[in-house]
């Protein structure tokens, strides 16, 4: 919260497939990838340089299995920041299908209008928001849309 404003702040990076270290990490595995088909779509990571097998978009995941040996990895990247009680208000935390279509300021926003009405409720109007957005673009199609609203401070303590 700034100047009465709530201003995103960014707390992790995308590991995408053709982000430098991920892509170098990939290829020095022996995996391939592609460059997004077209704006707005993710690269992929493919077993063969032919791109027939396997088109994972992206580069870290738990559970791939046919695709660890080429340098999909489950090894978070993990970042470690300070909470300032007066300013940090609440953390969102959510999957790449809450992302696809929302930016971290319009996420902010849409829970920011609604957290005080509980973290529920702040996180049911992020969730409703990504899914429309999957709908609008996507049609039937939607990826998994995993969110979570922490309210800070988180336990707070009696007075």
């Amino acid at each position: 919260l700034i100047k009465g404003r709530f201003l995103a702040k960014n707390i992790s990076n995308d590991q995408n497939p053709n982000s430098p270290p991920e892509q170098e990490r990939i290829e020095k595995a022996g995996g391939f990838v592609s460059p997004p088909p077209e704006p707005g779509l993710s690269s992929r990571v493919w077993l063969d340089e032919g791109m027939t097998q396997v088109g994972l978009a992206m580069a870290r995941s738990i559970g791939d299995h046919a695709v660890k040996s080429i340098g999909v990895v489950a090894d978070p990247e993990v970042l470690s920041f300070g909470i300032d009680e007066e300013d940090d208000v609440f953390i969102i935390i959510a999957s790449d299908g809450v992302w696809e279509f929302i930016t971290s300021q319009e996420a902010v926003d849409i829970v920011a209008k609604r957290i005080k009405f509980g973290c529920k409720n702040a996180t049911k109007a992020l969730i409703d928001t990504a899914s429309q957005r999957w709908k609008a673009v996507e049609g039937d199609y939607r990826d998994d849309i995993t969110a979570l609203v922490i309210k800070i401070p988180c336990f707070p303590e009696d007075h």
